[in-house]
């Protein structure tokens, strides 16, 4: 491959620009089928699990496939566009007839234009950092209706909506507008952003590893409250002051990790307190968020999980809060917990479970902690089938043996069938 024709100071000879970009289309030429059916594959199949996993009334169901169904028929469409495109890009660089040239409102961002083409890839680096490669999908776009999935409360909603917009969700004319590689992320945004959106398949990504689709989203059912790019790093601030604001900032910016919590903060990283995640998880099963991305297999919110202090932690709900089952091995017992960000939410919940069961409070670093000792989760097994469940997996766990009354009557309420009376709790 020789030499084609560039902007001053960009040469794009054999080991440069060109090469790299023929190195990629080859690739993505290669995997495209695999991308586009891979793609409509887990739509629909994800689809499926949402409306079983939560027993999803036929309307929201119905409109649900039919969100998917328009998912699949603009991958059916972008199809034939993007093949085309790659095979002429293809023989274009074998050729050597390409044009390259800067953009007319860009200093770092490229056009490589076939010969006799008006579309064009466009390439961008960054100092030190591999090429970016894109190229465009036209007129690939509709509408469609995304359900309520979750009847998340209005409180939980605003902190979620700050999440997204402290990370990847922008404005488009006062509208709120989510540009995403990830199908598990149009999914999870669209939960929070639902109604009528528009919806294009704007560009295939020719990447390193392997090709990607760019899918913009805009809902047009929502006004973005924090329009202006001060109005971002409010969002910023309002995210950080809840679990559920910096579970979507993690959605979105989120770094995977194996010992710390981290997302993006402007152009750094920030790294937060790993106790934060117990937190953030409890929340998440608590509206059913955390249930969704189970079901979305969100390499992040499965790396999140993993960042749990206690490894495949043992979870019990009383009213409408999660605990944390914790076995401490030295002493020989175990007590349920959970938190909470101000002192008042915790002695209204002790207040409001005082003839269920007695809790007592303690402060934390990061807010207030609900304890229940272990003579009061033998008594929660007693009459619930989850907290039956919970102690049966503490049970196997840790190889619990009956050394003690207590530990004796665990094994007993773990072996023995749960009061049938008792909802099912899902995590």
């Amino acid at each position: 491959m020789g030499t084609a024709t560039g902007p001053e100071d960009w040469r794009t000879g054999p080991t440069d620009l060109l090469t790299e970009l023929y190195t990629r289309a080859q690739l993505a030429q290669s995997q495209l089928g695999n991308l586009f059916s891979g793609q409509k594959k887990y739509f629909y199949k994800t689809s499926e699990a949402i409306i079983n996993e939560f027993g999803l009334p036929s309307e929201k169901a119905d409109a649900l496939r039919g969100f998917t169904e328009t998912l699949a028929s603009l991958l059916d469409m972008a199809y034939p566009q993007a093949e085309t495109k790659l095979q002429k890009l293809l023989k274009a660089l074998e050729s050597n007839s390409v044009k390259v040239e800067l953009g007319p409102r860009a200093k770092k961002t490229l056009h490589i234009t076939p010969e006799g083409e008006e579309w064009y890839v466009k390439a961008y680096r960054q100092s030190e950092k591999p090429w970016i490669f894109s190229l465009p999908l036209y007129k690939v776009g509709t509408e469609a209706k995304f359900p309520d999935l979750l009847n998340l409360s209005n409180l939980d909603l605003f902190y979620l909506c700050a999440g997204w917009r402290a990370s990847d969700e922008s404005s488009d004319k006062g509208k709120p507008e989510m540009l995403t590689t990830q199908p598990w992320q149009l999914i999870a945004w669209s939960t929070v952003r639902y109604g009528y959106l528009q919806i294009y398949l704007k560009a295939l990504n020719l990447n390193m590893n392997e090709p990607t689709l760019a899918w913009i989203i805009t809902s047009k059912s929502w006004n973005q409250q924090w329009p202006t790019r001060e109005g971002k790093n409010i969002a910023k601030k309002e995210a950080e002051q809840h679990p559920l604001g910096l579970l979507a900032w993690y959605l979105g910016d989120g770094k995977k990790h194996r010992n710390t919590f981290r997302f993006a903060i402007k152009n750094d990283e920030k790294s937060m307190p790993i106790r934060l995640v117990q937190q953030i998880l409890q929340a998440a099963y608590q509206t059913g968020y955390g249930r969704l991305l189970d079901l979305l297999n969100s390499e992040k919110w499965q790396a999140l999980k993993r960042l749990q202090p206690k490894q495949d932690p043992v979870y019990a709900e009383l009213k409408d809060h999660v605990f944390w089952l914790v076995y401490k091995e030295r002493r020989n017992r175990f007590v349920a917990q959970t938190y909470f960000k101000n002192i008042e939410l915790a002695r209204t919940y002790l207040n409001n479970i005082k003839n269920i069961v007695n809790g007592y409070l303690y402060k934390t670093k990061d807010g207030y902690a609900v304890e229940f000792s272990m003579s009061a989760v033998l008594k929660l097994a007693e009459q619930y089938q989850e907290w039956r469940k919970a102690l049966k997996e503490l049970a196997q766990k840790y190889n619990i043996q009956p050394e003690t009354p207590s530990l004796r009557r665990l094994l007993e309420l773990a072996e023995n069938p749960a009061p049938p009376q008792q909802r099912k709790i899902y995590y």
